[in-house]
């Protein structure tokens, strides 16, 4: 006989808000794109790419990404969050995770993701090493209400499933 593999699927919840301040480029998905606004944090703001780092963390119930990248540390002062999200991928990867899918939201008024989702999907899937077809990616506005509406902010969302194998 055999052996019996065994597959245990773990879902973890991600979601981050940056504000948007003049000026650009705006950098979504580890990718820049040409709009008059960017977003502002301790890192590059990456509000996408940090809602993907803790979706995969909490799948795997690994500290989240403040915990990994605290902001009172200066060496993350402009740090890229590819490769915060790929230091994370490692760490979930290390403790015998794979990833089956994300599907991510991104509210924004503007700019218009329509014609970048690819490009974001296809980049995101490059820094975890995955096909880019396991990346949803879904640009929703805010009607105009709230601080997204407003364009004052950018709020993104990400559900994993990860799998975790084990062989006996």
């Amino acid at each position: 006989m055999g052996d019996v593999v065994t597959k245990s699927p773990r879902v973890g919840i991600g979601h981050d808000t940056h504000r948007l301040e003049p000026g650009g480029p705006l950098r979504l998905g580890g990718v820049d794109i040409d709009h008059d606004r960017h977003l502002v944090g301790h890192s590059d703001a990456d509000v996408l790419l940090h809602a993907v780092t803790d979706a995969l963390l909490g799948a795997a119930a690994l500290d989240d990404i403040g915990a990994m990248f605290p902001d009172t540390d200066a060496a993350n002062a402009n740090r890229d969050s590819a490769d915060m999200l790929h230091r994370a991928w490692r760490r979930v990867a290390a403790a015998g995770y794979q990833i089956e899918n994300l599907d991510c939201v991104v509210l924004a008024q503007r700019p218009k993701l329509a014609s970048h989702r690819q490009r974001i999907a296809t980049r995101i899937a490059e820094i975890l090493d995955i096909a880019a077809d396991r990346v949803g990616l879904k640009a929703k506005t805010g009607e105009g209400v709230g601080p997204i509406g407003r364009e004052e902010a950018i709020t993104a969302q990400c559900v994993a499933l990860v799998t975790q194998v084990s062989r006996r």
